[in-house]
């Protein structure tokens, strides 16, 4: 009884602090239902009549840069993938000079700011001509995520038993066999974490987009979120049923790889 007692203070600012991050999500979707007049009269309770027009509104104006913003971060992460898998294979399978040297040179490019390489970076798109591209959006993130990826890639193979991939060698497996066979598909706890890392870096990349496009063709929804606008009696409700619809995409693919996301972050902390 006393050990519960003291327990309830503990419990109790948990619950304050619970409420305190779900309340911005409650007031958004609640908004994002109402008109400007019902904001004004009932700001913080449900009004009635529900306006779905507002979704329908902001779907409109989204819509095709939400598949944009999809395409983009889908590819980033299918490039991320390849180039940190093989180089993560590499460094756990052969032994050649300079590869732990070469190891920690990509790991340093994990401390360094995004901000401070945009300028040169922004030179070389532009001189490549990429400049409002989808490689132009598509290659910069991808170089960039691809080191911690790397890192995370080459700590979980080496967790994987080596018996048995010196058994399939023995039964004369190949390289690419043992990699495409073996290693990932016990790799998929690992595989799921770089995908939502980068998958969500590239849907929530605001400055680079910025800086690398200029038309609508090829515009991110983040970019296109700050242009979203409804009539008179909508007001600001379209704009936050925009971000909603936005959204969704991440809440579907954490829906999906929540368990596989937190399996590959807790085996790349213990077996490092």
């Amino acid at each position: 009884m006393r050990k519960t007692m003291a327990a309830v203070p503990h419990y109790a600012v948990l619950v304050i602090l619970l409420g305190l991050t779900l309340f911005p999500f409650y007031m958004l979707i609640v908004s994002s239902f109402k008109y400007t007049e019902q904001m004004i009269l009932n700001f913080w309770g449900i009004g009635f009549p529900l306006h779905f027009d507002n979704y329908v509104s902001a779907f409109k104006q989204t819509g095709p840069y939400i598949l944009n913003t999809i395409f983009i971060s889908s590819c980033i992460v299918a490039g991320v993938l390849f180039i940190s898998s093989l180089a993560g294979y590499s460094f756990m399978r052969f032994s050649y000079p300079g590869k732990n040297v070469l190891f920690m040179l990509i790991l340093s490019l994990m401390m360094v700011p995004g901000f401070l390489i945009l300028i040169p970076q922004f030179l070389l798109v532009q001189k490549l001509g990429m400049l409002n591209t989808y490689q132009g959006q598509i290659f910069p993130p991808m170089a960039f995520g691809a080191s911690m990826a790397t890192f995370l890639m080459r700590t979980f193979f080496e967790g994987l038993p080596r018996s048995l991939l010196e058994a399939a060698e023995t039964e004369g497996a190949g390289e690419l066999q043992i990699f495409w066979r073996i290693v990932l598909p016990l790799s998929m706890p690992v595989i799921a974490t770089v995908s939502i890392i980068n998958f969500l870096s590239g849907w929530n990349n605001y400055i680079w987009p910025l800086v690398s496009t200029t038309g609508d063709s090829v515009k991110p929804v983040i970019l296109a979120l700050s242009t979203v606008t409804g009539n008179m009696d909508q007001g600001v409700s379209v704009k936050l049923a925009g971000y909603i619809i936005s959204s969704i995409p991440l809440l579907a693919l954490f829906m999906v790889a929540t368990k596989p996301f937190i399996s590959g972050i807790t085996s790349g902390a213990v077996k490092g």
